[in-house]
């Protein structure tokens, strides 16, 4: 007897258990593998963004986008889509597939969470950044981390030594990983205090009107993967279990691995793309926008040209107190403090602006002192060394 033939009568008692429990299993099919593939595909496209953004780190907006959280949530977003493999039923369950609490637990459910951690980590920060205009470095990266991730590590351990009745268990006649109704929810609910916390913080930094796209890449971020949250919400809850229906399963997965993928396209697609076809315009645009977004920043600028490498200049950026409209989001109005007023090696026009605003008047000529910084960092005999905050 052929493997195929074995295949379809392995497929009908499955379907026949199935029906005795009152549910119409849909077998897995060729839908199935076509989903694993796409998945596969959308997941080599974003590792290869990924890989060009490492050998281009020292480019500054790349840089700036944070590489290590990027690559923490491709690494989580692989495993979600592994776990999604397994739990949502897109393989026949043998072997080592048939852990569903493995699947379900310590590789979806903890990985869903650690994505979703990253997403908050990154809405925190702009929150520190614009909102309290505080630097976000030291523990306050590391502290949401330290919080959620032993929370969920509890949460499986006590998933993993609960009776399967009470978990999630494999039935073997309809070959499905199931869950119990009481834990599905459990684990949606977890999910959804933790977007409620990004959603908070979404809230508190709504007002922020930076010239680099921070604000809009989180918000469309999270939107995203809040439309993947109320899919699994949803689908989970209406179609269950979610493995037996065909559409349900594959539709998930898609919302899923797109979900993941865009994420990350998102944060590093502009970047990128600016450094293979607009590379050193892009620089000192990005370069001027920063000092115009009102960063506290030291910048070490060293003088290539002749190989020496000397402080030139320390800056520090903050809104102004005084004079300023009620509605001072965008930092329009603001104070330049320049620690080393003559600049060795600098225009004549920045030393200027930069005696200007160190002595109050900088409210004035705005538009020339932001001018006089972009030819400043534009100059191709300087380089700014020092690495930038998290953005």
């Amino acid at each position: 007897m052929s493997l195929a033939l074995v295949a379809r009568a392995l497929d009908a008692d499955r379907i026949q258990a199935a029906a005795a429990h009152g549910i119409s299993l849909d077998p897995v099919g060729g839908v199935d593998k076509a989903t694993i593939a796409v998945g596969i595909a959308f997941f080599g496209l974003t590792f290869v963004l990924l890989v060009y953004a490492w050998c281009n780190r020292d480019y500054q907006p790349i840089r700036a986008k944070n590489l290590p959280q990027a690559s923490v949530m491709f690494v989580s977003g692989v495993l979600w889509f592994v776990g999604d493999i397994a739990v949502n039923g897109h393989v026949n369950l043998a072997g080592g597939w048939a852990k569903c609490r493995l699947w379900a637990l310590w590789i979806r459910l903890m990985f869903v969470l650690l994505f979703s951690c990253c997403v908050f980590v990154r809405v925190y920060a702009l929150y520190w950044l614009f909102v309290r205009r505080q630097q976000f470095r030291g523990w306050k990266p590391v502290v949401p981390y330290l919080i959620a991730m032993p929370c969920v590590f509890v949460f499986c351990l006590a998933g993993q030594l609960a009776s399967p009745s009470v978990t999630m268990r494999l039935d073997g006649e309809m070959g499905l990983c199931v869950y119990s109704r009481a834990f599905h929810i459990s684990t949606l609910v977890l999910q959804w205090i933790m977007w409620a916390l990004v959603m908070v913080f979404m809230w508190l930094i709504r007002n922020i009107q930076a010239s680099f796209n921070e604000m809009h890449e989180s918000l469309l971020i999270v939107l995203i993967t809040l439309l993947s949250l109320v899919q699994n919400t949803v689908v989970g809850t209406v179609r269950v279990p979610i493995a037996a229906h065909s559409k349900g399963r594959n539709a998930t997965t898609w919302v899923d691995f797109i979900d993941t993928n865009f994420t990350i396209w998102i944060i590093l697609i502009w970047p990128v793309v600016q450094s293979i076809f607009n590379r050193s315009a892009y620089l000192a645009l990005w370069r001027a926008r920063l000092v115009d977004d009102g960063f506290r920043r030291g910048y070490d600028v060293s003088d290539t040209a002749n190989h020496v490498e000397t402080t030139v200049c320390s800056l520090d950026l903050r809104p102004a107190s005084v004079d300023a409209p009620k509605d001072d989001s965008a930092w329009l109005y603001r104070t330049m403090y320049a620690d080393a007023p003559e600049l060795p090696g600098a225009p004549s026009a920045v030393r200027a602006s930069l005696s200007n605003m160190r002595n109050g008047r900088a409210r004035g000529t705005f538009s020339s002192t932001l001018t006089a910084a972009h030819t400043l960092v534009s100059q191709p005999s300087v380089t700014i060394d020092k690495r930038p905050e998290y953005m």
